[in-house]
């Protein structure tokens, strides 16, 4: 206010300074003319008229030019108010304490902006529905609805440019899917020997792609046009399938050349209608031939029924159910029954095949079991060295985990057929699970068997070692040779009081390896020329009988009638005193029995060795042979 009010006071000032200047130029003038004092009072009123009128003027122009900007402002005020309603925005409001020219300003340029976008929004507007209309009228869909004459707002416009987006990519999708189908029943066509019947199809196969409407209803049409031309080519292809099936069983029934049947089913592999059509021949021919060839080809079809049984693990009552199966009489109605049956049978696998590969593949899971526990029993297991053990170990592991879950999903595949079916799924003609415990009941009892034979063998192996002496469980591999060095310590201790030995011999006859060799029945010498053996040792459960578990003692020979014979069982398999080349090692005793009796009546205590008399030059020598 006060740089205002210094204004106003500075250009009242110069105002008054230029009307003295401009009086006082006029006084000088009118002084020169010689205007007399009345004409210059005149034409001073005449000076201030004129700067009265035109200072008048200028305060009607500048309030016209108020005027004017105030009508600016509300205008401006009007438009803004109705393009923040059009464009959807917020009102504009000026900032307080703007003169009349800024507050004009301002507005005239907001008003000027949002007409620019307001402009912009129509313009996109245009090209959009330009757009979205081309692809609805491809497509045949209906566009987006924005008022006519309305401008729209940002959100109509994002919201039609994503439906154009996704106009655009149903129209790709369609036009893909058009050009893959179009090729997909060309070629169908072509194997179904046949051509475009219908308009719609003349349009798809003879037409351009961009001519064809890809409406919903015309892909709809076209999924349909190309599904049946499929199921036609899989008919086609099921009924060549059946048709070679046929043929190759009846070319087999008839005991055709395997390479024969190969030759021909490779060369008719395809199932176009031509093909069909020879297929078809071959067959007439063929059921002409099985006509003639009943006998035969019923043979060949039993076989084939009995396959199928296998398979499906039918069980005896069940097969003989079939009482064709077992007719004599050849007939064209037995054989049709042959069919019928083989049908059914083969029906019945392709219905329950997962269930019964499954049952196989069991039993083959079981019969493994049963072979790694044969193997697990055999001895001789571990004298592998390719590491075939850990592999087999893993194996068996393997199986014994499996093999219950196996049976868990099986009951319960069956469960659920059984409930659907509402019959029982028989294996080998009783139900699974019956069919599996009968399986591990009868192997239980196998083990059970098995192991009291092992048990009662011992026991008899027990028995007979008691009896005629035990042999070694050296393996064959580390057993003693069949002779011994003359040098051995046996040898040594063999000699003679006169320094004479007893010769090497070979065996006499012994085809065993025992270390001790029990004496034969077949070779058993008369009770007087029996001799004591001094190496063997008695066994301690016979000691416990006898009671001499307190001692062992050696046992001395009194019985001179046994002065013609000597025989011993050594560790070499058998060994021949000097002049004795005519006696047996087998002739020691005739049973241990025997034995044991003699030993209770020719005991002597204290006795360290045996002697016995040789029957010429031994009688005052004693041949020393220590107890093994």
């Amino acid at each position: 206010m006060a740089s205002s009010k210094r204004c106003r006071e500075s250009m009242k000032l110069e105002v008054a300074e230029c009307l003295e200047h401009a009086l006082e130029q006029l006084r000088d003038i009118w002084d020169e003319i010689g205007i007399c004092e009345d004409q210059r009072v005149d034409r001073q009123n005449v000076v201030m008229h004129h700067m009265r009128n035109l200072l008048s003027e200028m305060v009607i122009e500048e309030k016209e030019l108020r005027k004017r900007l105030l009508a600016s402002v509300e205008k401006s005020s009007q438009e803004l108010i109705q393009l923040s309603q059009e464009l959807e925005i917020k009102n504009f409001e000026a900032e307080e304490g703007l003169t009349i020219l800024q507050l004009e300003k301002v507005l005239r340029l907001k008003v000027d902006t949002l007409s620019k976008e307001r402009q912009e929004r129509m313009v996109k507007l245009k090209s959009l529905k330009d757009k979205e209309q081309n692809l609805c009228d491809l497509l045949c869909t209906t566009p987006n609805y924005i008022p006519t004459g309305t401008v729209p707002t940002a959100e109509q416009l994002e919201a039609l440019e994503q439906h154009i987006q996704s106009l655009t990519k149903e129209k790709d999708s369609r036009q893909l899917t058009l050009s893959t189908t179009k090729k997909q029943i060309i070629e169908l066509l072509e194997f179904l020997e046949q051509g475009p019947n219908t308009s719609f199809e003349r349009d798809i196969v003879c037409e351009e792609e961009e001519s064809f409407l890809l409406s919903r209803e015309n892909m709809e049409a076209l999924k349909v046009l190309h599904q049946e031309l499929e199921f036609k080519e899989k008919e086609n292809q099921g009924i060549a399938d059946s048709l070679r099936e046929h043929i190759a069983s009846l070319w087999n029934r008839l005991l055709f050349p395997k390479e024969e049947v190969e030759e021909y089913l490779a060369s008719h592999s395809a199932h176009k209608p031509s093909d069909l059509k020879v297929l078809r021949e071959e067959l007439d021919r063929l059921e002409e031939l099985k006509k003639q060839n009943l006998k035969r080809v019923t043979e060949a079809s039993r076989d084939e029924i009995s396959h199928w049984w296998d398979q499906c693990y039918y069980s005896r009552l069940q097969r003989n159910d079939f009482a064709a199966f077992y007719d004599d009489d050849f007939t064209e109605e037995v054989l049709l029954q042959h069919d019928e049956e083989l049908a059914r049978v083969k029906a019945y696998y392709e219905e329950n095949k997962e269930i019964l590969e499954s049952v196989k593949k069991r039993e083959v899971m079981w019969k493994k079991m049963l072979e790694f526990e044969k193997k697990a029993n055999d001895p001789n297991r571990y004298n592998n060295r390719g590491g075939n053990l850990l592999q087999e170990e893993k194996e068996r592991k393997k199986i014994n985990r499996d093999l219950p879950k196996l049976e868990k999903t099986l009951a319960e595949k069956i469960s659920l057929y059984e409930k659907i079916k509402g019959s029982p799924f028989l294996v080998d003609g009783c139900h699974f699970m019956d069919y599996v415990q009968m399986q591990w009941a009868a192997h239980e009892q196998s083990k059970k068997i098995q192991k009291e034979e092992r048990v009662k063998a011992k026991h008899q192996q027990l028995e007979t070692e008691m009896t005629f002496g035990s042999k070694p469980n050296t393996p064959a591999k580390r057993r003693f040779n069949t002779t011994c060095s003359a040098k051995t310590p046996t040898n040594k201790r063999m000699k003679t009081m006169n320094g004479s030995t007893f010769a090497q011999s070979p065996r006499l006859g012994v085809t065993h390896s025992s270390i001790m060799p029990s004496p034969s029945p077949a070779r058993r010498p008369p009770r007087a020329c029996r001799a004591t053996p001094t190496n063997i040792k008695t066994p301690k459960r016979v000691l416990k009988q006898t009671g001499r578990m307190s001692h062992r003692k050696a046992l001395a020979e009194r019985n001179a009638d046994m002065s013609h014979a000597f025989s011993t069982s050594t560790i070499s398999g058998g060994l021949q005193s000097v002049g004795l080349s005519n006696m047996s090692i087998t002739s020691a005793c005739s049973s241990y029995s025997d034995f044991a009796r003699d030993l209770e009546g020719n005991k002597r205590n204290n006795c360290r060795s045996s002697t016995a008399p040789s029957p010429t030059n031994l009688t005052s020598s004693r041949a020393r042979i220590t107890l093994l």
